[in-house]
């Protein structure tokens, strides 16, 4: 009997620069690891079989428990009892179970192996459930390691095999959301679809509901929000019919659809209706959700309140983070522990030996040993000097950014003093706080080597907003992002834009009255490609064209490209050029190709 696993959780996150959800589908991991994968298969109906089968039973019993090394154990012993006896469908179920242990260990490597020796001895030979299982964990595999394409190759695999309906609509849901992450609008839509008249066949509501929630992050993510709306409330309604607990993501996602259509009042009261049972990586989003929107209904004392909120929860996730980081350096190091006292009694114990031995065995053991001595202190020696290199180069470079902060900071504050003489005191309010987020952005990131590209689009995002109401004339500016890239994963040198940028707008744009600043994020494999436009002056044909106008940040922006290029991570690479391409931004370009 095997126990059905809701293969598409409720999945929920944002984009800091538009505060927008977006589709982020992760095909479980869990997959068939939790739902009995080891249990007969039907054509096991020997009486010789039956105790293997209740030792299958029980080893499921282990991994349920997460006593995964004892459950590696036994069916280690069982791989070998297999082989002895030629029994194909006991050693390929064997290997299947060792491959699901490492897959919920991490151990992706080792679970491939498995997965493969299974297969060999399962494929093409009556078991279509069980090689079903392992195709659609063999996607699970490469989903974890981002390998969509080879993963959807493995579930349509899955899906030829004679299954069973409750098999082809776990599949079925998967496959929608590998194609989710692929970019294949058309046939997410209609896989969701599909699962969906499934699930009703099936009278399986519980996933029927989970369905249209993920139809309604697949509609948010193409703004339909009417269809999101519609897809979110199905999924209320189906919860409540089962008497379950309101799900955070659905009532977030219908909220977020009611701001979007201007229904405020209503969308604010999902999302605080979301927080009753939201942990605290969910109320980061929910805080930061209601405070656009009360931002919107012009609720200052409540936009102030959440937005607070919203800093104490992500402090208090940073601080779980680095605990729980501790923790695992402390359980590493332990480990390393036991692992070096072990070899170093084997080493003792070979020279005890050795020494029993005749003197000319001696003579040449006591020659490897120096010489090996002499190698691994020549080794260390190299390695040392490398780190030496490396720690000098990461103290300039971290030098270069404390240099860089406080430049960017003395900017921001000429604006704020000058804006605060110009305007009412309303206006002046509204800025004051925008600089106070920024001003907390930038200290926040100030230690730090790398943030993630969300990250530094917003500091971007608030440092033109505030150019933009203090500038006068004033200036318009857009940002783009491509659609294929992860802005949550993609990391960037912190800071490292913001002196071009700047440029743009001191000197780019200068005295126009029609300024427009563009900035472009694009990306490949590997690749991040960063285009900075604007329709000011341009570049003089006198004057070189990798040159800016000369500041403080462009000669800290020149140095900080050089040592991280030197440091052998990144090798960044910038252009510059008069942008005769695009009428829109006739002025400067500025291209920046970050290659890791």
């Amino acid at each position: 009997m095997e126990k059905l696993i809701v293969l598409l959780p409720d999945m929920f996150t944002f984009i800091t620069n538009s505060i927008l959800f977006r589709y982020n589908i992760v095909v479980l991991i869990v997959l068939l690891l939790l739902s009995k994968p080891l249990i007969a298969h039907s054509q096991a109906t020997s009486i010789g079989k039956i105790s293997d089968l209740q030792r299958f039973s029980a080893i499921d019993s282990l991994v349920q428990r997460n006593k995964l090394e004892e459950a590696e154990h036994v069916l280690t012993a069982l791989v070998n009892k297999s082989k002895t006896t030629k029994e194909d469908w006991l050693l390929g179920k064997a290997y299947a179970g060792l491959g699901n242990i490492f897959l919920i260990k991490g151990k992706f490597d080792n679970a491939l192996e498995n997965y493969l020796l299974s297969l060999r001895y399962l494929e093409n030979k009556g078991y279509p459930v069980d090689v079903a299982k392992i195709y659609a964990n063999l996607a699970t595999l490469y989903s974890k390691l981002k390998q969509f394409p080879i993963a959807e190759d493995y579930l349509l695999k899955a899906l030829k095999q004679d299954l069973g309906e409750n098999n082809k609509l776990k599949y079925l849901a998967n496959l929608a959301g590998i194609y989710v992450e692929r970019g294949k609008r058309a046939e997410a839509l209609n896989t969701f679809k599909q699962a969906v008249l499934l699930a009703k066949s099936l009278k399986n509501k519980a996933v029927e509901a989970i369905l249209y929630t993920n139809l309604s992050n697949y509609f948010i993510q193409e703004k339909q929000w009417d269809e999101a709306i519609v897809n979110a409330q199905k999924s209320v309604r189906l919860r409540t019919y089962l008497k379950q607990a309101p799900s955070v993501i659905t009532l977030n996602n219908l909220g977020y659809a009611l701001v979007q259509e201007g229904n405020y009042k209503e969308g604010v009261g999902y999302y605080e209706r979301a927080l009753q049972n939201a942990n605290l990586a969910e109320k980061k989003q929910l805080y930061y959700n209601l405070y656009q929107a009360y931002k919107l209904l012009g609720n200052s004392q409540k936009t102030w309140n959440y937005i607070e909120s919203y800093d104490r929860v992500k402090d208090s996730l940073s601080t779980l983070n680095y605990e729980q980081k501790v923790a695992e350096l402390a359980a590493t190091y332990q480990a390393a522990q036991k692992q070096r006292k072990i070899e170093q009694l084997a080493v003792e114990n070979n020279l005890q030996r050795i020494q029993l031995k005749q003197q000319t065995y001696l003579m040449f053991a006591g020659i490897f040993i120096l010489l090996l001595i002499l190698g691994i202190g020549y080794l260390k020696w190299k390695h040392f000097k490398v780190e030496e290199k490396l720690e000098k180069s990461q103290l300039k470079y971290r030098f270069l950014l404390l240099q860089l902060n406080p430049h960017f900071i003395f900017n921001a504050l000429q604006s704020v003093q000058h804006f605060i003489y110009q305007n009412d005191r309303q206006n002046s309010m509204e800025y004051l706080t925008s600089f106070s987020r920024l001003i907390r952005l930038v200290l926040e990131n100030s230690e730090k080597d790398m943030i993630s590209l969300d990250e530094e689009i917003e500091i971007l995002d608030r440092y033109l907003h505030l150019q933009q109401l203090n500038r006068n004339p004033t200036f318009s500016y857009n940002i783009k992002v491509g659609k294929g890239i992860n802005q949550g994963d993609v990391l960037v040198p912190t800071m490292l834009l913001q002196p071009l940028v700047e440029n743009a707008v001191i000197h780019g744009i200068k005295e126009r009255v029609d300024g427009k600043i563009e900035l472009i994020f694009e990306g490949a494999d590997h690749s991040l490609d960063i285009f900075i436009k604007d329709n000011g002056i341009g570049i003089s044909p006198a004057k070189n064209a990798n040159t800016l106008h000369k500041s403080m940040g462009m000669d800290i922006l020149h140095k900080r490209i050089a040592e991280l290029n030197g440091m052998g991570k990144y090798q960044i690479n910038v252009e510059i050029g008069a942008n005769t391409m695009d009428e829109e931004y006739a002025g400067t370009c500025i291209h920046l190709n970050i290659a890791s």
